[in-house]
């Protein structure tokens, strides 16, 4: 697919997840208080049942799977295909799947409004300048 074949972020930085686990980083030591903590202010903006969320920069889908299973319509945002493999992996298991798609948080490909809530935390870490504008289409 062309599109996965996009250079969405540095070099470094894909170099960097495509070294280190992060399949595996919220279910062990610090990552697992990471991942209850995480739900649990995801669930504090959830406004009602079976809502429409977009799981910006979700990395391999922990979140995106979690949110799928309590039965949202769950849409992945991740720029490294490494994550986009697992991620995929891990849609194709649940009765709710989420999808999934090549991108990144400062160019979404959704319309304003089109999602009851859009969880962007990981990225954050990498959004270095003092300003940054997001595009949605």
């Amino acid at each position: 697919m062309k599109e996965r074949n996009k250079k969405l972020i540095s070099k470094e930085l894909n170099d960097f997840y495509n070294k280190a686990s992060e399949e595996t980083r919220l279910e062990k030591g610090m990552g697992i208080f990471e991942f209850e903590r995480i739900k649990d202010l995801i669930q504090q903006h959830i406004s009602k049942p079976n809502s429409t969320i977009i799981d910006v920069g979700g990395g391999t889908g922990k979140y995106s799977e979690w949110l799928a299973k309590n039965k949202h319509t769950v849409h992945l945002i991740e720029p490294v295909l490494k994550h986009i493999k697992l991620a995929e992996n891990r849609a194709k298991k649940l009765k709710n799947p989420f999808s999934v798609a090549m991108g990144e948080a400062k160019k979404l490909p959704f319309k304003d409004n089109s999602a009851d809530l859009v969880i962007l935390h990981g990225p954050l870490y990498h959004l270095q300048k003092e300003k940054i504008e997001l595009q949605l289409f």
